[in-house]
């Protein structure tokens, strides 16, 4: 029981604010099914994720293990790249991510896998990026790497 009648909560934390920065949202079509297509991110990643997006460069293996999407070096350090928030097999992948920034500081990047005639629709949306303090920055370098990444992968997967 409190000992004053007129105690109070603490105030409440104010919240971060955030710039108006862009999403990032880069897609592509690849001639799988929904599952396939999910499974070629998610499992085979280490096969094509290109090695200059890395935080080890030549030689690293990236891998979602745990809960989490980490990256090994040949002489076996880890580096963090995202934590999963949601996983829904041959649908969604939603996942916290750090860009090597304090792991307090997470951006968003959510992988939509949708059947399309042709095969599979795979979308990226990055956001978030206004939680950064170099948020603009970011985004301007992240934009070129995504549209890299998502032609690496829809090459992987057999688009043409």
């Amino acid at each position: 029981m409190s000992s004053s009648l007129f105690s109070h909560a603490p105030d409440p934390e104010p919240e971060q604010a955030t710039a108006a920065v862009a999403d990032i949202v880069e897609s592509c079509v690849v001639p799988r099914e929904t599952e396939e297509a999910f499974s070629g991110f998610h499992e085979y990643l280490h096969l094509w994720w290109p090695e200059e997006f890395s935080t080890f460069g030549e030689g690293m293996h990236p891998e979602f293990e745990g809960g989490s999407l980490t990256e090994t070096s040949l002489d076996e350090e880890t580096a963090l790249w995202a934590t999963v928030q949601e996983i829904r097999p041959g649908e969604l992948l939603a996942l916290d991510w750090f860009l090597g920034h304090s792991p307090t500081t997470a951006t968003s990047v959510e992988l939509k896998f949708e059947p399309q005639q042709e095969g599979t629709l795979v979308t990226v949306l990055h956001s978030g990026l206004g939680r950064l303090p170099d948020g603009e920055e970011v985004r301007e370098r992240l934009a070129g790497q995504w549209r890299n990444v998502v032609q690496r992968y829809a090459r992987f997967m057999g688009a043409r």
